[in-house]
């Protein structure tokens, strides 16, 4: 598989974005109930009409199967206005690991930052996910030692209802 069989997702393409991140939370999820397959494909299509800032891509094998997606969104201004890529998202579906889709993925994205201005790209992953880490490292990326903040969601309901928080 080439490069050129990468490419973002159009919003025709929702159903296949959505099949692939359903088979992601399956792959981190094992075991655990997911919603149906077209709620995956209608949260897709509704982020890609109201353009929420982030984008699909897309790896497909030579016979056009999809076989890889990356989810990012751009953030400006950043650093000297350059501002970042973030990838919240890289999967690859398990008969295509091992074959440089990742790999390619990432080059995809790093080209597409380069040609539009952006400085760098940011995304973590989970500390006992090895393959993903040696991968990073493999292509150049430096850990970063920062603390990493989520509000989960009965926190997030909490502080959106004027709950507990502190003056600084």
């Amino acid at each position: 598989m080439s490069d050129n069989n990468i490419e973002f997702a159009r919003a025709s393409e929702a159903a296949i974005v959505g099949a692939l991140i359903r088979t992601m939370d399956r792959y981190y999820r094992p075991g655990e109930d997911l919603l149906p397959e077209t709620d995956y494909a209608a949260m897709v299509a509704q982020t890609l009409e109201q353009q929420e800032g982030t984008r699909f891509l897309l790896a497909r094998a030579p016979d056009n199967r999809p076989v890889g997606l990356a989810c990012i969104t751009i953030m400006r201004p950043g650093r000297d206005l350059k501002g970042l890529l973030y990838l919240k998202d890289l999967f690859v579906v398990a008969e295509a690991r091992g074959q440089g889709v990742g790999s390619r993925l990432l080059r995809f994205l790093a080209r597409f930052a380069t040609q539009n201005g952006i400085a760098r790209m940011d995304f973590t992953t989970d500390r006992a996910n090895l393959a993903a880490q040696r991968l990073y490292a493999s292509l150049g990326a430096v850990v970063q030692e920062k603390v990493y903040y989520t509000l989960p969601v009965d926190a997030l309901r909490r502080l959106a209802d004027g709950g507990p928080s502190a003056d600084f």
